[in-house]
């Protein structure tokens, strides 16, 4: 499912391109990968949270790597993930395997926001990803309908909970777009955008 070497080849030529941290969140992940995980630390999580993790995304995990070098600040490992997430759904049992209540982009206008609108019922059945910054998130989620999707969670500045595709996609397409522009900069021998 992935091509692990040429995953971690294009990291390795971004870092090369990249050397001083210039591309946005470079600073945080600093184009590098955390380990893989083993199959047997993936299953004692599935089992804590009552979930069986998509495909891609679990075997990214095992054979890519935990975290790191990803979208915008980059992507949390599993037991940072749950830390962040924790603040979202303290005290809601069953969080993972409640299936995740939307299938298409949910925003209602600010005056029909529900009350709860950043509570944790809007984005029940889906993992963090990763932080996009202010207060802004990439979900995965994993149970319902529509596992295996990354959505944007950017109730905090009231713009909703939107698609952005499947987990692959997702990935492969921040790296293309990462190592484009890291490229781009390197030819013209600026210092790469944040």
């Amino acid at each position: 499912m992935w091509d692990v070497d040429f995953i971690h080849g294009r990291i390795a030529e971004i870092r090369r391109l990249d050397p001083e941290f210039r591309l946005f969140g470079a600073r945080e992940h600093r184009h590098r990968l955390n380990p893989p995980l083993s199959t047997e630390e993936i299953l004692a999580f599935e089992k804590r949270m009552g979930v069986e993790l998509p495909a891609a995304y679990r075997t990214f995990l095992a054979t890519v790597g935990n975290g790191g070098a990803g979208p915008h600040y980059g992507l949390f490992g599993l037991a940072e993930a749950l830390r962040e997430d924790e603040k979202w759904h303290e005290g809601m049992p069953g969080f993972y395997a409640t299936p995740f209540p939307h299938t298409t982009n949910w925003n209602p206008r600010f005056e029909e926001q529900p009350e709860d609108y950043e509570g944790p019922s809007w984005i029940t059945g889906s993992l963090i990803l990763g932080h996009f910054g202010c207060g802004a998130f990439h979900r995965l989620v994993v149970s319902g309908e529509l596992a295996g999707e990354v959505w944007f969670d950017d109730r905090a500045s009231d713009g909703g909970v939107t698609r952005e595709g499947e987990f692959a996609d997702w990935y492969l397409s921040w790296l293309d777009e990462t190592y484009r522009k890291a490229r781009e900069a390197a030819e013209k021998g600026v210092p790469a955008p944040w």
